[in-house]
Order: C-alpha cells, then sequence, then structure tokens
C-alpha cells in the first residue's frame, strides 16, 4: 500500500513537472510569436514572430497605392515605387509582441486580436518630386492657369466676368499634401480638397470690383440727343461714354474732357455751316459758298463744358448746343427760303420772302478798275438798317473823308458793317457793265424804290448769298 502511494507521488510529481514545463514552454514561444486569431493591419499574424510580421508589412508597403483625385473627374495613381517607400521598423510590432502577455497564454490564446499599427513609411522626396514634376495634370498642355475676376463691358454696361479656376497646381502644395497622405496610409487625395490648386486672387464677388462696376455703369448712364434739324441728330450714350472713361491722377473713373470736347469739335466740323453753304441760284445754277458769317457755329468750349456737366450728372434726354453764330433756319439747308440773292456777274438782286420773289432789281456793285469790287462767294447777314444814314469814306492824308453820301436806306451785312445796299441819288443808271468802270467804293447801289422794298422785310440775320 505504501509502494503504491509513492509511485502515485511520482507519477504525479512528473505530470505536474510535465504540464509547468509544458506551460513554459508555450510561454516561451508566445514570447516571440503571436497567439492565434491575431491580425496586425488586416493580416493574419497567427504564430509569426515579429520579424515575419514586419516582412509582410514591408510586403504591404509595396503594394501601397495613393490615388490623386483632380479636376475635371481626372485621377493618376501613384505607386510605393513611384515614391521610393520602404518600411520604417520602430519597434511597433516587437511592442505589440511584448504586450500580449505570454504566460497567460491559457486565457489569452484563443481570443480574437486585432491591432491596427501607424505603419511608419520612408519617402524619398527626390523620388516625389520627380514622381509628381511628371504628373499628367503638371504637364504644360495640359494646365489651365486660373483667371482673376475681371470687369468687362458690352453694349449693355459694364459687369463682373466670374473668374476661371483652371487647373493649374501648386507643386509644393502638392508634395506636402502627398506626404501627409502616406504618412496617415491614405488611400486617395483629393487635390482640390486639400488645396493644392492654384486659386484666382480676385474673386466675382469682390467688393472691390463690384463697387467700380457700379460706379462705372453710373458714371456712363447718361444719354443725351442734339437736334440739329433736318431730322439730323446725335446721342451722346453708353457705348460712347465706355470709350471716353479714364482715370484721374489719383486713379479714379472719369470721363475725359479731352475726348468730349474732340467729340463735340467733330460735331461743329459735321454741322456748323458758316462758310460751308452749297447753294442753288435763281438761274438754276449749284455754287459753292466759302465766305461769309451767316450760319451755324458751334461754341465748342462752352458746350463740351455742358456736355461732360451733363454726362457726369448722368442726365437722360435731350441736350442744347451752343452757339457762337445762328442763322434762321437750323435745316440743312439753313439759308431757308427768306434772302437775298446777289450775282455780281449778272449785276442784279433777288429778294425772297417765304419763298415768294418780292424785289428783282438791277444793281451796281464795287468797281472792277478801281479795285473796290464787293465781296462776293460767300452768305453773309444783315447787321442792321438805318433811314436816313450819312455814308462816309476813309480819311484823307487830311483827315476828311474821302466821300460824303447822304442816303434814304442804309442796309450793313458784311462783318464790318462796311458793305451793305443802299440807294444813291447821283446815280440813275443801274445793272450792265457799269460796276467795272464807274462801281461803288463796294457797296451794292440800287434804285431807290427796290432797296425801300427791302428795307421793309429784312432784319438782322436776314441771309445775303452773294456770288
Amino acid at each position: 500500500m505504501k509502494k503504491k502511494k509513492i509511485v502515485l507521488s511520482v507519477l504525479l510529481a512528473v505530470l505536474a513537472v510535465l504540464i509547468i514545463g509544458t506551460y513554459v514552454v508555450v510561454a516561451l514561444y508566445f514570447q516571440r510569436h503571436f497567439y492565434s486569431e491575431t491580425t496586425v493591419n488586416g493580416i493574419d499574424c497567427s504564430y509569426m514572430t515579429a520579424d515575419q510580421v514586419k516582412e509582410l508589412l514591408r510586403e504591404q508597403v509595396q503594394s501601397y497605392q495613393l490615388t490623386l483625385k483632380e479636376r475635371n473627374d481626372q485621377q493618376e495613381v501613384l505607386t510605393a515605387d513611384q515614391l521610393q517607400l520602404s518600411y520604417q521598423d520602430n519597434g511597433e510590432v516587437e511592442q505589440l509582441l511584448k504586450d500580449q502577455e505570454s504566460w497567460f497564454w491559457a486565457k489569452e490564446i484563443f481570443q480574437n486580436r486585432s491591432h491596427e499599427l501607424e505603419v511608419s513609411m520612408n519617402l524619398s522626396d527626390e523620388a516625389l518630386g520627380e514622381t509628381v514634376d511628371g504628373l499628367t495634370a503638371m504637364q504644360a498642355e495640359n494646365v489651365t492657369a486660373p483667371q482673376d475676376a475681371a470687369i468687362t463691358s458690352d453694349e449693355n454696361g459694364y459687369s463682373v466676368s466670374p473668374e476661371i479656376e483652371g487647373n493649374q497646381l501648386d507643386r509644393e502644395a502638392v508634395i506636402a499634401a502627398i506626404k501627409e497622405a502616406v504618412a496617415s496610409d491614405a488611400s486617395e487625395l483629393d487635390l482640390d480638397a486639400a488645396g493644392c490648386y492654384v486659386r484666382p486672387s480676385v474673386l466675382q464677388d469682390d467688393e472691390t470690383l463690384n463697387n467700380r462696376v457700379n460706379q462705372l455703369n453710373q458714371l456712363t448712364s447718361a444719354s443725351l440727343t442734339m437736334d440739329f434739324g433736318s431730322g439730323r441728330s446725335e446721342t451722346v450714350g453708353r457705348t460712347q461714354l465706355m470709350q471716353w472713361v479714364t482715370q484721374d491722377e489719383s486713379g479714379n473713373d472719369v470721363i475725359d474732357s479731352a475726348q468730349v470736347t474732340a467729340y463735340v469739335q467733330s460735331l461743329a466740323d459735321k454741322y456748323d455751316t458758316v462758310g460751308k453753304h452749297t447753294f442753288t441760284t435763281t438761274g438754276g445754277r449749284s455754287v459753292e459758298l466759302s465766305k461769309g458769317d451767316y450760319g451755324w457755329t458751334m461754341d465748342v468750349e462752352t458746350t463740351a463744358s455742358e456736355l461732360l456737366e451733363a454726362i457726369n450728372a448722368g442726365q437722360q434726354g435731350s441736350f442744347e448746343v451752343t452757339y457762337t453764330d445762328t442763322a434762321k433756319s437750323r435745316d440743312s439747308n439753313d439759308i431757308g427760303d427768306s434772302y437775298i440773292e446777289l450775282s455780281i456777274d449778272q449785276q442784279t438782286l433777288w429778294c425772297y420772302v417765304d419763298g415768294e420773289l418780292i424785289v428783282e432789281s438791277p444793281v451796281v456793285t464795287g468797281c472792277v478798275n478801281n479795285g473796290t469790287e464787293t465781296p462776293k462767294g460767300g452768305v453773309w447777314k444783315v447787321k442792321s438798317k438805318t433811314s436816313p444814314y450819312t455814308m462816309k469814306g476813309k480819311p484823307d492824308e487830311n483827315g476828311e473823308p474821302s466821300y460824303v453820301e447822304n442816303v434814304t436806306y442804309w442796309i450793313p451785312y458784311t462783318e464790318d458793317f462796311t458793305i451793305g445796299f443802299h440807294d444813291l441819288a447821283s446815280r440813275t443808271a443801274f445793272g450792265g457793265d457799269i460796276y467795272i468802270t464807274n462801281g461803288s467804293h463796294g457797296c451794292v447801289n440800287m434804285p431807290l424804290d427796290a432797296v425801300a422794298k427791302i428795307y421793309e422785310v429784312v432784319a438782322y440775320g436776314f441771309p445775303v448769298v452773294v456770288y
């Protein structure tokens, strides 16, 4: 009996030693191997050593890919080979192995363990730079540079054209974003969301830009129409005004006064009529008349100043032009149908009132042989009329008038009031060739009854056509 107990004790001791030994051996095994049902970053690491796990992580690094999402629904894929990625051993795997408490393997061995390590990867800056430079999106032929929002204009005025985003990448921003994505083991990188694109510096909602547009539209809002008769008119509106916008010394948008003046001068060149008449004679002949003071002459300086003021005030409607010379009519034929017509060659005068001939008379004009010919080739206007009147010639060497003539009617029409129509008691014959050898001192001598009729109907400004 005693012998049996001894044998049993020995067997139990041996069994205990075997169990303890086995436990220790297994514990020592799991100091260098991971438990079953253990995953690291999704890799089954059951019964693997740290070196084996790290080798799998190296393989995982080599299979790494980063998809770059670009604008216009484009994308490019970067590989570990391109970036020359390598696994960086920071001892994380060994630490995991140490933390699994191998002496409690009997309790832990059949539990599921899932570990996520932030795997460190070494990245070649040189390779990254070359890879970025080689991206399709970085090639010049594929790049559209951004454009700032800008002020544009058309017939309707000024507006802000929106900025153009383009697709130009900021190289340094792309490199930084890729490094960050690789460091976080990201599989996808949205370059737009990461702020890698070069952006326009001025956007459509820019306050300064929009304020300027509003100011420009106000500055060019005037619409002014000038009436030149016979259905002729000129309108200064937005299209014209936009061409005159300039900036002053302070950088403010203004209407260029010089261009306004030039415009008014062009209107004067077009519509002024003094010295620019074409006249159809009683005999039906057309003559060009370039002399005289009858017609319309625009006051360019005053008109330009007033026009600029109206423009700056944004006025709408009609605008009155200022003139230094005016005529009886603003029609294209500003002589109208009431006028005196004098033919030097025919020595005949006609006077029309409202198109009706009221006087036709022979005359004697300035003496050809004495060099006192009556000026011709122009349109003048009656300056005044006086009855009776004493005419006096230029002073002679003794200071006395070269002649003195008392006339019943005096109607001067030249600018200096020295040439006009009058009767002459000493002259009894008119017309023909008298003016060549026995003409006047320059005035138009007329029979008393004829000049009397003219005196009755004319007033200041009445047109006088001489050819």
